[in-house]
């Protein structure tokens, strides 16, 4: 049996264990790169090596500038500050939460973005006597699709950027994302305010004594102005930077310069800023990295881009093939992480797109996209996942007006991604 059979064997049976989750994923992502390693696919070497990239580092950094904004309460201040000028009415509230889910998560942890403003949320809501359930369905999806306004708002826009710079394909500098992120979020409000709203489930599911104990529990720091004051300032440096960023003061160096100075500084301490790091996606990209090499030195990766060419014809409808990409991303991003998803798609369809001669970079900004919208169930996102038992929420009350948001953002995607970067 050739190695590049063997390789889509090994990867195969990684795709089932994502999906169903049987076993931890970071567990996973290493135990297919050690196999591969042990078989001789990949040197021992190349299983580690994305360990001492750029990508873990840069994912690893912003995980810290995340946390440090929750703890030192600035990220309360600034939500509070929106939430005065919406007001507090059933469209103030949904437009409060909505615009600090889409500026948040655009440098912050998804996650960590819904954690913080659930009680905020519930408890204008409750105070408002509006709807709690109907208001964190649009919260949760703006945590998710606001990371588009900047390439490090996901960990996997940092993963697609990491996969396909390994390639030798240059992507994207730090806010070039938004061309795309900042129209589709704009279409996300209108969304809600209009068709999304009435695809809410009526009426409230909501536990109220759930939700009274819960918002009893104080998510993110308290605010200490001195702090506060140092980690906007650094926050506000560090964007610029990045945003500016060469190949002389790459993104992953900038940021790591930020964190240094965030713990210096004491907005986050040393052990708060091990806790932000989430390890597991660390994990999860340095495993699937050493795949990706696997793919490309193996021939596994030709293999499927001559099935895909066999499928699609030999010079298929580049228009087609962005649409391929893009909705076989969204259906898998519902059924696992998105950083799973990405670090599984991007070694198989940007070497597909450079072999039919369409923009890899394109190709890849379809898959950071698409895979920031899991709006088809419960379990898509951790977002997600975080505001079932607030708002004793069910599959329904996810997928319907999540299905209208995901053709959205592929008719969006369709249009708007060919306009910035031609196929």
């Amino acid at each position: 049996m050739n190695q590049a059979i063997i390789t889509l064997i090994i990867l195969a049976v990684m795709v089932v264990l994502f999906v169903t989750s049987i076993v931890p994923l970071g567990l996973v992502s290493m135990a297919g790169a050690i196999l591969l390693g042990c078989l001789g696919i990949i040197g021992k070497g190349d299983v580690f090596s994305a360990f001492s990239g750029s990508t873990i580092v840069l994912l690893g950094a912003m995980m810290i500038v995340g946390q440090a904004l929750f703890h030192t309460g600035l990220a309360d201040i600034m939500a509070k500050g929106i939430v005065k000028v919406t007001g507090t009415s059933e469209n103030g509230i949904m437009i409060a939460s909505i615009l600090v889910g889409l500026i948040l998560s655009s440098i912050c942890s998804g996650v960590g973005v819904v954690a913080m403003m659930l009680p905020i949320v519930i408890a204008m809501s409750m105070q408002a006597k509006v709807s709690v359930s109907r208001q964190l369905i649009p919260m949760s999806f703006a945590a998710s699709i606001g990371c588009n306004l900047t390439l490090v708002g996901a960990a996997s826009n940092v993963s697609v950027a990491g996969l396909i710079e390994d390639m030798d394909i240059k992507f994207l500098s730090f806010f070039e994302l938004g061309k795309v992120g900042l129209p589709l979020c704009v279409l996300f409000l209108i969304y809600f305010l209009t068709i999304g709203k009435k695809l809410l489930t009526p009426g409230d599911s909501s536990d109220p004594e759930y939700l009274a104990e819960y918002t009893k529990r104080e998510n993110g720091g308290k605010f200490d102005p001195v702090k506060g004051g140092i980690c906007l300032v650094i926050l506000v440096a560090l964007l610029i930077a990045m945003a500016v960023a060469n190949s002389e003061w790459p993104m992953y160096f900038v940021a790591a310069i930020g964190c240094v100075l965030l713990i210096g500084s004491g907005c986050i301490s040393e052990k708060e800023a091990m806790r932000a790091i989430d390890w597991p996606t660390l994990f999860i990209v340095g495993g699937m990295s050493a795949v990706s090499k696997a793919m490309a030195s193996s021939g596994a990766g030709d293999m499927i881009a001559n099935a895909v060419v066999r499928i699609l014809g030999e010079h298929p409808n580049k228009m087609v093939f962005l649409f391929f990409v893009l909705l076989v991303t969204m259906i898998l991003t519902n059924l696992m992480m998105n950083t799973s998803t990405v670090v599984l798609v991007t070694p198989l369809f940007v070497p597909v797109a450079v072999s039919l001669g369409i923009n890899p970079v394109a190709i890849g900004v379809a898959i950071c996209v698409a895979a920031s919208a899991p709006f088809l169930t419960p379990v898509g996102s951790g977002t997600n996942t975080l505001i079932i038992k607030p708002g004793n929420l069910g599959f329904r009350d996810f997928f319907v007006p999540g299905i209208g948001l995901s053709l959205v953002v592929l008719v969006g995607s369709l249009f708007l991604i060919p306009i910035f970067w031609a196929l």
